[in-house]
């Protein structure tokens, strides 16, 4: 928690069928990924690893719930897929660690951030 008591944005990271593992990415540090992921998140943010999110063809794929605040607000869970590099999963960290969703701007590095909506009508 933060020193306001609020919950930060939390993090998913897929790390099970394929993602995060060398069956799909061989060629990937897919702990070094991890770590630099969630080396300094921020206040308040967290870092859960899950075994699928379903969007295996974009691997690997991070989910980023909003703060409390931000999802009270209408916030909704931003999807950064091709988190395969120290340098993405820093990017992603950094915007964790200013606000995430709803209340930072996500860095340009990081492309285009899609809903789960807007995830499956790229993935059908």
């Amino acid at each position: 928690m933060s020193t306001t008591g609020e919950r930060g944005p939390r993090v998913r990271m897929c790390r099970g069928c394929c993602c995060g593992t060398p069956r799909k990415l061989p060629d990937v540090d897919h702990d070094a990924v991890a770590a630099a992921l969630g080396a300094d998140l921020g206040p308040g943010a967290e870092l859960i690893t899950v075994d699928c999110l379903w969007a295996c063809d974009l691997a690997n794929v991070v989910v980023v719930n909003p703060a409390a605040s931000a999802r009270a607000a209408g916030a909704r869970p931003a999807w950064v897929t091709e988190v395969n590099t120290l340098d993405r999963a820093r990017a992603v960290a950094d915007w964790v660690r200013r606000g995430g969703p709803g209340l930072a701007e996500p860095p340009a590095e990081l492309g285009e951030i899609r809903t789960a909506a807007g995830l499956r009508r790229t993935t059908a």
